[in-house]
């Protein structure tokens, strides 16, 4: 038993000490390589360098092919294509990017290149310099790029032949040449529409069709899809007017394209076309004032030894010549909407170019996705108090008319003063309690329309007929349709409007029609429920409002 318990203190004993040393070996190591990695740091070794102005060409692979862009003069060139819109600023931005490359730690006497992805390379840079010397010959440095460490966010990569070293340097050396083809092109900017004012139709063809259109003299806007055209709700038009200024391309997918069916062009998902118009020099004007300027210098010359004053005319003249004169040109704006992307964006062709570019599917949505209905005006019966001449009012089963008369006077200063008096039935009504029922019958506006036959259950609750100072009248009424909404009908449209709103319509009409107190004792739900009080709705449209 004692040996038993000697030998357990000293297994005890060995293990403190194993333990010991693991932790000072752990110590060493840690300390070993923070040292080393501080000395990696204070030192680095230069892969690359050149001046910008120097680099010649950039060849590199683009999309699994190989690529070269080139100087011409000072601007960049796809060798092989060079009508290719390059953008400038991208390969200025990978030149100087490639143009100094250091590496903060070097692997030598690399055996196994496949450790590092350099035995089949990511890529190839190749970088052709000018010689130092004024008749040397070009210089060219290739980089072979292999992985990444992710961790450190370096690549490995080695040089020209040697391939026994290998250099780790920052991913900002190496991302520029990562891009797609079209990524090194130069966008077009999208011919947005500098003064949207200036639109008068945006018609739209595709799964839902429509045409919106401004009137030159009054510019409300209508609407017309597959019904009658009618009035549009400004606020919403104007919103879709507006977007036109601000449209723009997120990237572009062809700079050339030859076959639109590869990205649903040949059949377009939609098709937009805007008319507007854009101010442009007044190139016939230019012309008779460039000609009157000449006969001027003529006339001006003949005369030069005896008048002065022929002097300053002709250089009255020059001046005005160098102003340009505009006029207000006829523009249209066609875009070809196509498939959607990966990335939520749609192809689309802009005008006559064969540029294919993709946008945003939200902001094409707000006109692709839309249908007449969503442009319809809510204003359930509007008509100026300007206008008006008369109103019939059918309440609970009572008749009632309001007569407008317009006065006007002079003063002594020759100033004219209009006077305006309403009477109900024949007596006098207050101006404040008459326009404040009016004023929530003409503003009064729906939530949604109707599109299905409707069919009143019982008579309207309420019936006015409006009659202008030029004879035309119109006709709306309102009937209890749910819980939630009145229905207001006017024409062939039923609008739903909410009900509360009629409630206070139908109150705002009792104080004109001094009924308050009479209807004080009644339900919501009762006070339009007999059939008694009703005026029939197939009567009251089809009866002429006489005076």
């Amino acid at each position: 038993m004692k040996n038993k318990t000697v030998k357990m203190v000293l297994a005890v004993v060995v293990l403190g000490v194993c333990c010991g040393a693991y932790a000072g070996v752990k110590t060493y190591v840690a300390h070993q390589e923070q040292k080393e990695s501080e000395e990696d740091s204070e030192e680095s070794t230069t892969v690359f360098t050149a001046s910008t102005d120097n680099i010649k060409s950039l060849d590199f692979m683009v999309d699994d092919t190989e690529t070269t862009f080139e100087k011409d003069d000072d601007s960049w060139v796809k060798k092989d294509e060079t009508d290719f819109p390059v953008n400038q600023t991208t390969l200025d931005s990978a030149a100087s990017a490639i143009a100094s490359v250091d590496s903060d730690r070097v692997l030598e006497d690399v055996d196994d290149l496949s450790e590092y992805g350099l035995d089949s390379p990511s890529n190839t840079i190749k970088i052709v310099t000018k010689s130092d010397e004024e008749d040397g010959d070009d210089i060219t440095t290739t980089l072979y790029v292999g992985d990444e460490n992710s961790s450190t966010s370096q690549y490995y990569v080695r040089k020209d032949d040697d391939e026994k070293t290998v250099y780790l340097i920052d991913s900002s050396c190496v991302e520029p040449f990562t891009k797609s083809l079209n990524d090194y092109a130069q966008m077009e900017d999208f011919p947005a529409i500098s003064n949207t004012d200036t639109i008068t139709k945006i018609s739209v063809d595709g799964d839902n069709s429509y045409e919106l259109s401004k009137d030159e003299d009054t510019s409300i806007w209508s609407v017309k899809g597959s019904e009658d055209e009618e009035k549009a709700d400004s606020a919403t038009v104007s919103s879709l007017v507006s977007s036109f200024g601000s449209m723009a391309y997120s990237s572009l997918a062809d700079y050339k394209c030859d076959d639109k069916s590869k990205y649903g062009l040949d059949k377009p998902y939609a098709t937009i076309i805007v008319d507007y118009q854009e101010e442009v020099a007044d190139d016939d004007t230019q012309d008779n004032t460039t000609a009157s300027s000449e006969a001027a210098d003529e006339d001006a010359s003949s005369a030069e030894e005896n008048s002065d004053d022929a002097k300053q005319d002709t250089e009255s003249d020059d001046e005005d010549s160098s102003e340009e004169e505009t006029k207000m040109a006829d523009k249209q704006l066609t875009i070809l909407v196509g498939n959607e992307t990966d990335d939520s964006n749609r192809y689309v062709m802009v005008n006559d170019s064969n540029e294919v570019y993709t946008m945003s599917t939200d902001t094409l949505s707000a006109l692709t996705d839309k249908s007449e209905e969503d442009f319809w005006d809510m204003t359930v019966s509007y008509v100026s108090l300007n206008n008006l001449e008369s109103l019939k009012v059918n309440y609970q089963g009572s008749d009632y008319k309001v007569n407008v008369s317009r006065e006007t006077s002079t003063d002594d200063d020759g100033n004219d003063t209009e006077t305006v008096t309403y009477k109900l039935n024949g007596s006098d009504l207050d101006e404040t309690t008459f326009t404040t029922f009016y004023n929530k019958l003409i503003n009064m506006t729906a939530q949604k329309r109707l599109t299905d036959k409707y069919e009143p259950d019982g008579d309207a609750e309420l019936t006015v007929t409006f009659t202008e100072e030029d004879g035309d009248t119109l006709e709306v009424a309102y009937y209890s349709y749910d819980t939630n909404y009145y229905a207001a009908v006017v024409d062939n449209k039923v609008y739903l409007v909410n009900k509360m709103n009629v409630k206070e319509l139908f109150t705002a009409f009792e104080s004109v029609a001094g009924t308050e107190e009479d209807n004080s004792g009644e339900t919501d739900s009762e006070e339009a429920t007999t059939d008694d009080t009703k005026s029939d709705l197939t009567d009251t449209s089809s009866e002429s409002i006489e005076e």
